[in-house]
């Protein structure tokens, strides 16, 4: 997990804490504190961690780019998703003819894209990718090429 999903889960199980001692403190409390926590160290356990898959899976994931094979794809297909990354880079869902050194193989992912950028995109178009050594399915688009 990121950095910042860390810390949002450590911060929510710091709370949960607060809430412990809440209800330890103050009887009146205590039913409506320990919902609390359960709810809090269900959110932190569970829900940031998919918040943080779900955001990298949009901006691309900076290990593949780092470290993934180089390889070209054409854009077979592209369809905004109508969701939007920060209120301004739409997520658009790319049909994508991969290839890495060897035959072509088709892949679907969802990528932030900035807007700019695009308006120049089409089926047809080729654009540099990178793709994880281990899972040839999980491909990201790299924008610097």
């Amino acid at each position: 997990m990121r950095l910042w999903g860390k810390v949002v889960s450590g911060m929510m199980l710091f709370i949960a804490a607060v809430f412990v001692v809440v209800s330890i403190f103050v009887p009146e409390a205590r039913w409506a504190s320990v919902v609390i926590v359960i709810i809090l160290i269900v959110l932190a356990r569970l829900g940031v961690p998919a918040l943080v898959r779900l955001f990298s899976s949009f901006t691309g994931d900076e290990e593949i780019l780092a470290n993934g094979i180089v390889g070209s794809a054409t854009i077979a297909s592209l369809k905004p998703t109508g969701w939007r990354y920060n209120r301004y880079y739409p997520i658009v869902r790319f049909g994508l003819s991969v290839e890495t050194g060897g035959a072509a193989y088709p892949v679907e992912i969802k990528q932030a894209v900035d807007p700019e950028l695009l308006q120049r995109l089409d089926p047809g178009v080729v654009v540099g990718v990178r793709v994880d050594r281990y899972n040839h399915k999980k491909v990201v688009i790299d924008w610097r090429e």
